[in-house]
């Protein structure tokens, strides 16, 4: 999954991040940081809640420090950066797709968990997998990167990260493949992404992006009727034509409504 510039200015990454070789999708962090600081906060607030107030509890100034580091790698934790202002703003107001929009902004900004999409999109439904297959997978997207440690550690951690977000279930040393369920908010930044990685029409539907809802079409297009519904996108459909676009959306985030397609296939 290579990154547009469109996705790049939103807020995505195309250079290699350490988070996922130190930690998982830190679900928890991220869901405790945000219940400890208010929609509006800024870029400072949230650093000094987890640095200066602690609100993550952690056991020393360094270990404080070092989680700011990764969840702003894993998240930005800036309302300037567009991406985390959508998210913090569906955050408020779809609780259940949490767990999915997390993973969704995070494979947008760690270039190793999304080298690793395929490979998680590929296992059908209770189909087991495994570190080694995972670390197989890293190894052939970053060869020489990682030694044999780090590989099996990073492909442990991003089997978490995938159990966090809901797509992985089981033992931490073999899981197995579960379905998510999709939300609006979900269906909301998957489609974002999809439409800014160059996708129009229904081809949105078959992207990576929109396919890590695992959800059938019908059910993809019925959340992104709500969506429509709360204001989140712009939805047509008639006959074989879909559009859906963002541009009320990515001017309250701060983003190019201009960016990609919505249009017609």
């Amino acid at each position: 999954m290579g990154l547009t510039r469109a996705e790049i200015a939103i807020g995505g990454s195309g250079t290699y991040s350490g988070v996922s070789t130190s930690r998982t999708l830190m679900l928890a962090e991220l869901s405790a940081l945000l219940a400890a600081t208010p929609p509006d906060a800024s870029r400072g607030d949230y650093r000094d809640a987890v640095v200066a107030e602690n609100v993550l509890l952690k056991p020393s100034a360094g270990t404080r420090a070092k989680t700011y580091s990764y969840l702003r790698d894993r998240f930005a934790l800036d309302p300037a950066v567009p991406i985390f202002c959508l998210l913090r703003l569906l955050w408020e107001r779809d609780s259940a797709g949490r767990p999915v929009m997390a993973l969704l902004v995070a494979t947008l900004r760690d270039p190793v968990l999304r080298a690793t999409v395929p490979a998680l999109l590929a296992l059908q439904p209770d189909q087991p997998t495994s570190a080694p297959e995972f670390a197989a997978v890293i190894a052939d997207a970053f060869p020489d990167k990682l030694n044999d440690e780090t590989l099996t550690a990073t492909a442990e951690r991003l089997m978490s990260t995938y159990a966090q977000s809901g797509h992985l279930a089981g033992s931490a040393s073999r899981r197995a493949r579960r379905r998510v369920t999709v939300t609006p908010g979900g269906t909301t930044i998957a489609l974002l992404l999809a439409t800014l990685g160059g996708a129009g029409g229904k081809a949105l539907l078959d992207t990576e992006w929109v396919r890590l809802l695992d959800a059938p079409d019908e059910r993809v297009l019925a959340e992104a009727r709500v969506a429509a519904e709360r204001g989140w996108l712009e939805y047509r459909h008639a006959g074989d034509v879909l559009e859906i676009t963002f541009r009320r959306l990515l001017a309250t985030v701060g983003g190019d409504a201009e960016h990609g397609p919505g249009g017609q296939r």
